[in-house]
């Protein structure tokens, strides 16, 4: 399960969480997977960019696990 949000949101709440630099996220973020690998590497996946509601994801997948 890939949960993902657009990058300029990722970068924010990271520099929140953790106190650091926009360029020090980028550094993290630079040496993961991009965007489209992980993508290709998920059989789900949930978009946390506040604005898509979470439930309904969680709900859905909850229920095809279920099955």
């Amino acid at each position: 399960i890939l949960v993902t949000a657009p990058l300029h949101i990722r970068v924010k709440r990271v520099m929140e969480r953790d106190g650091v630099t926009e360029e020090q996220v980028m550094e993290r973020i630079n040496k993961q997977l991009t965007d489209e690998e992980k993508l290709k590497l998920a059989d789900f996946v949930i978009i946390n960019d506040g604005t898509t509601p979470l439930l309904p994801q969680v709900w859905t997948l909850h229920q095809k696990f279920l099955k």
